[in-house]
């Protein structure tokens, strides 16, 4: 079992620069992978998603990733636009000729004019910049992963605690449906007595129909189906791979039968017993949001 959230950081230092990849994980239903790069490592977004696949089976994945250049190999240049100087210089004299102005033209004045010298970055990215780029993708997954497989233990520990307790509540049920059933069997017996006062009934008739209302009211199925829920749980937890979408189900139904025990309730014992076990299930889906 693994946790969806985690954090892992990578570096790796290559000829020419310094890369360092940070990866933060976080919940999510599907997988979503949000890149944060240079523009020079654009060009390598997809081979780095499907490094990520590798690991993750859904969750957000933020990855961040800084580049050092070596101030020996850096990547910038300056390019001079002659054409571009000449033409500014023409407008220039152009005007001061209308406005009949006599005036100097200065170097400095069409340095800084738009265009005229620009600082160029090179977009090219050595080879060896590139492996050192996904060798640090790796470290910074690999990182996560063990800090998501130690999370994991802790879920899975505290997930089997809240079962065990779960359980025990189960077993409260269980004890509690035969004196549940004689206070429904009372209770009809009582509300046809009331009813049929001075009349003529069928008493086989009768019977039948109490034996009716009694096996809609009986919560043998539906805890015969916790059981099996139950069951299936303990088994996931014990299972390699993405676990959290059966887990979630799973929970789901365990709240569904106990709902539904709640709804047949005629005992303020079963009834209290029924909201412990909620409490304990809302325990479960709480930390089953954070299973891979």
């Amino acid at each position: 079992m693994k946790s969806m959230t985690g954090y892992g950081l990578g570096k790796v230092v290559s000829s020419h620069a310094q890369i360092e990849v940070s990866l933060r994980a976080v919940n999510g239903r599907f997988l979503e992978t949000r890149m944060h790069l240079p523009r020079e490592f654009y060009v390598f977004e997809g081979e780095i998603k499907k490094m990520i696949e590798k690991y993750f089976e859904r969750g957000t994945i933020d990855i961040f990733v800084s580049r050092k250049v070596k101030a020996l190999e850096t990547s910038q240049s300056i390019h001079v636009n002659k054409s571009l100087a000449k033409k500014y210089l023409h407008a220039y004299k152009e005007l001061a000729k209308e406005l009949k102005l006599k005036t100097q033209f200065h170097l400095e004045v069409f340095a800084r004019l738009p265009d005229v010298i620009k600082v160029e970055d090179s977009s090219d990215v050595a080879g060896s910049e590139k492996k050192a780029l996904m060798q640090a993708v790796k470290k910074a997954c690999d990182s996560c992963e063990g800090e998501r497989k130690r999370e994991g233990k802790s879920l899975k520990t505290d997930l089997e605690k809240v079962l065990h307790s779960l359980e025990a509540e189960i077993e409260q049920v269980q004890s509690v449906r035969e004196e549940a059933n004689k206070n429904l069997l009372e209770r009809f017996e009582q509300k046809i007595k009331s009813r049929m006062v001075g009349v003529e009934f069928d008493s086989a008739r009768i019977s039948q129909e109490v034996v009716i209302q009694l096996e809609k009211s009986d919560i043998n199925e539906e805890l015969t189906r916790l059981k099996e829920h139950l069951k299936n749980y303990h088994d996931l937890l014990n299972t390699q791979g993405p676990i959290g979408k059966k887990l979630d189900f799973y929970t789901q139904e365990l709240l569904r039968e106990v709902n539904t025990i709640g709804s047949k309730s005629s005992l303020s014992k079963l009834t209290q017993i029924v909201v412990q076990a909620k409490t304990l299930i809302e325990r479960l889906r709480e930390q089953v949001q954070n299973v891979e």
